[in-house]
């Protein structure tokens, strides 16, 4: 392990310098892969603040598809106390971060590279509860094995081009783990662009959100099922639930405060519970783009505010708004072209004097213009 990880710190070292690849290969020892060493140190730059340790080893596929640690520590404080089989473990970040609050974690991949890196990210992470196999999760042998473990989880791999997702085109098929598994206490990682309608009932659907943006949709079966639908935004933790019906209506008029909704709230039908909980109207709702006003600002971490400042139907009028309001930045917060963006971002910065910044939404036929208050 020590002579691999100094060629790669070697490595990553040379790629931070801008030396050439070709030129980097010819510097990489003789008794290693260059290939393989160029791919890892690629990796760690990569990665910036994923996870806490640096010395971890991934391909570029197992960390485009590896649990990020803040995910992974959160499944890890809700599932405690338990023995887990991870039967597509990968590199083996979603088992090490199990292994935390679990007594013991086993990680199965088909892919030997993988499970060569999931045993030294084990070390890094210093945990001496977790196993990592290299085996097909199929085979007679390893369904034997896991018939003692209380939980059985999966990532199945996701194809790239695949416009639609379905639980069949899973790789492997959660349907599948279930048919070969048995009745057991399940716990699947999914795309969370996957439709909800393709999704068994008696699953719990949670979605995971980081800073806003949606990353993950985990299901739970079984006895870990706590409630239909949920949605976690990280890394506060604040969570919201609900088994009723997704009812509400879109308002048409402003008040004091406008709000980004976390995206988590819209993958789990929650607009509902999210309203009835803070008292907020909704102004627009989308995948990408939910907007929210209220007359007092609230403080949450699935809405973040923003004080209006001032509306109007032109961008004549939202230009004299903004000087008068001391606005030197803007942030274009609606639907562009990205050239037509940035052309209209400069036809409205460089008639503004001021130092402060705003953000411009567009709700229907008018734009408002507001300040973050977060």
């Amino acid at each position: 392990m020590e002579e691999i990880e100094h060629a790669v710190k070697k490595c990553e070292t040379l790629i931070r310098r801008g030396y050439p690849r070709h030129r980097i290969f010819q510097l990489i020892p003789k008794n290693f892969n260059p290939e393989e060493v160029y791919e890892i140190a690629k990796c760690r730059i990569k990665m910036r603040d994923k996870f806490t340790r640096h010395n971890l080893y991934f391909d570029e596929y197992g960390l485009r598809y590896s649990t990020p640690e803040i995910i992974g520590m959160y499944r890890a404080r809700r599932i405690k106390g338990y023995t887990i089989a991870d039967i597509s473990c990968g590199v083996g970040m979603q088992a090490i971060f199990f292994s935390f609050t679990n007594p013991h974690v086993l990680g199965i991949d088909i892919d030997p590279r993988r499970i060569r890196y999931a045993k030294l990210n084990a070390k890094a992470y210093e945990r001496d509860n977790v196993e990592f196999l290299a085996a097909n999760c199929f085979s007679p042998e390893i369904i034997e094995k896991t018939k003692n473990y209380d939980i059985i989880f999966s990532d199945p791999a996701r194809k790239e081009s695949e416009r639609e997702r379905k639980l069949e085109t899973l790789s492997p098929s959660p349907l599948k783990i279930m048919e070969k598994y048995g009745q057991r206490n399940y716990i699947f990682d999914l795309p969370p662009q996957i439709s909800p309608e393709k999704v068994p009932q008696d699953w719990e659907r949670e979605y995971i959100s980081v800073n806003g943006r949606i990353k993950r949709l985990t299901a739970y079966t079984s006895e870990l099922k706590v409630c239909e639908r949920r949605a976690v935004t990280l890394p506060s933790g604040e969570s919201i639930q609900s088994c009723e019906r997704d009812e509400f209506t879109l308002e048409s008029e402003l008040s004091n405060y406008i709000y980004l909704v976390d995206e988590s709230i819209y993958y789990a039908s929650l607009l509902s519970a999210l309203q009835e909980r803070y008292d907020i109207e909704y102004l627009q709702v989308g995948k990408r783009r939910t907007l929210a006003t209220s007359s007092r600002i609230i403080r949450s971490d699935f809405l973040k505010p923003y004080e209006i400042l001032c509306d109007a139907r032109s961008i004549e009028e939202i230009i004299e708004c903004l000087d008068s309001n001391r606005i030197g930045k803007v942030t274009l917060m609606f639907s562009l072209d990205p050239r037509d963006y940035w052309k209209l971002r400069k036809k409205i910065e460089d008639r503004l004097k001021g130092e402060d910044k705003a953000t411009l939404f567009r709700i229907g036929q008018l734009y408002v213009a507001a300040k973050n208050v977060t």
